[in-house]
């Protein structure tokens, strides 16, 4: 079977690590393709981290000299026209052309399929199948009361879920969670965070349509996690390396800079913690980079020394192996962070938001927690730093109860393996191919 993958771009995210480990597995049983809208945007160290050599990566500066022309042809067509979309049109067609050329059998996106986007066009002007993974992407549409993407989504063949919630609000299982406050805080997290959404949002004729629901297969498939295997040093010398101090409690958080993210929601917890346990030595690693960091550390400037910033890091499991505990305070909506999972794999317990997917991970059904979760505001969309003060300030306090939860989170990482994830794709792949012939 010949399976082409697509996401927007190749910028540093969990959901495009997600496609790229799905792909570079998936060659041990199939031809596997990479289709990369955003040739402009890729984050080398991470293709190179994760993308297996035996996946053919395709973009448009694959074809360097055409790639040139076209876009010197877009420059002309808009000085004489003003339509600034003749390159993306192209891009569109050479989408298209690689799924004729290479006698494509799936696609497989890790993108939300929407009227306006390039799998819309696999669908319109191809016969061969379009699988869709929410990593997000419709769920937030859905928490703003938003549903008009229905008919576009319906013309995928399945859906893949990344945590049995996504399945459920796909469903409409579990019903609207939508209200005022939390479209209000949602869009506005749209706009900054996620400009596709923001766009199908402001197009859309209407929020809400009454008859409209998911009538395509949706399959809970949790994401997989490929085990770090290279040696690490003790956390004590990484430590030392960033000029901790012996006897320090580290908190680790990893994540885009952005608002979404939490960054504000830790800082005040933290800051907080400390005023409250002067005596003891704390330390906060910061993995990242976005313009909610920027503007956090512009703020601190040389103040706090104790919160160290990494900026965007290529390899997340050498400073998460230092850490004792780990922070994912994400507001408004959340996929299954693949940064949790990457904790637990160095026994290091999470705190983190109890939003959409997140509780699967951290308090699974008949396993021992793995962490704690966030109690969130009424609005059910912001973290409550209350909440998260005190879960930090229990394991600084209770190394006995520290120690279970990372025994427990060394568990709970086992149901994230490789083996079973590229299993039930397979599985997948053939269901849907076979009912499309």
């Amino acid at each position: 079977m010949r399976i082409l993958y697509t996401t927007l771009n190749l910028e540093k995210a969990g959901s495009h690590v997600v496609a790229l480990t799905l792909a570079s597995g998936i060659t041990k049983r199939h031809e596997a393709y990479y289709f990369n809208q955003g040739e402009q945007l890729v984050d080398r160290g991470m293709v190179e981290s994760y993308l297996s050599p035996a996946v053919k990566l395709i973009d448009m500066t694959s074809y360097p000299r055409l790639n040139a022309v076209l876009w010197k042809v877009n420059a002309l067509v808009q000085r004489l026209t003003g339509y600034t979309g003749f390159h993306e049109a192209c891009k569109t067609l050479m989408f298209l052309y690689t799924i004729v050329r290479h006698r494509i059998d799936l696609v497989h996106g890790h993108e939300i399929l929407v009227e306006n986007s390039r799998l819309a066009k696999v669908t319109r002007f191809l016969s061969v199948p379009v699988v869709i993974t929410d990593h997000n992407g419709y769920t937030m549409l859905l928490k703003v009361g938003d549903t008009s993407f229905m008919p576009a989504a319906n013309k995928a063949r399945a859906i893949v879920a990344v945590s049995q919630y996504t399945a459920d609000i796909l469903l409409q299982k579990n019903g609207s969670e939508a209200n005022e406050k939390m479209r209000a805080i949602g869009e506005k997290i749209i706009a900054s965070d996620h400009k596709t959404e923001y766009e199908n949002l402001k197009q859309k004729k209407s929020i809400a349509q009454a008859d409209a629901r998911i009538t395509v297969p949706v399959t809970t498939i949790y994401n997989g996690v490929v085990r770090y295997a290279q040696p690490l040093p003790t956390p004590e010398q990484i430590r030392q390396e960033l000029g901790i101090a012996p006897g320090t409690f580290v908190f680790g958080m990893i994540a885009r800079g952005t608002e979404q993210k939490g960054w504000r929601y830790a800082l005040a917890a933290y800051q907080q913690l400390r005023a409250l346990h002067p005596e003891r030595q704390l330390a906060w690693l910061c993995m990242g980079e976005g313009p909610c960091l920027r503007e956090i550390r512009a703020e601190l400037g040389e103040t706090q020394p104790d919160i160290i910033f990494l900026g965007s890091v290529d390899n997340p499991h050498y400073y998460m192996s230092a850490c004792h505990a780990g922070l994912v305070p994400s507001s408004f909506s959340e996929g299954l962070p693949l940064s949790i999972v990457e904790f637990y794999e160095h026994k290091v317990p999470v705190i983190a938001s109890d939003l959409c997917g997140i509780p699967e991970v951290i308090v699974p059904a008949n396993l021992e927690p793995g962490g704690f979760l966030i109690a969130m505001e009424d609005n059910g969309a912001i973290p409550r730093v209350d909440s998260l003060l005190a879960s930090m300030e229990r394991y600084v306090t209770d190394a006995a109860l520290l120690e279970r939860h990372g025994q427990a989170a060394l568990r709970i990482r086992e149901q994230f393996d490789m083996e079973p994830f590229i299993d039930a794709h397979d599985r997948l792949y053939v269901q849907v191919v076979a009912s499309s012939t």
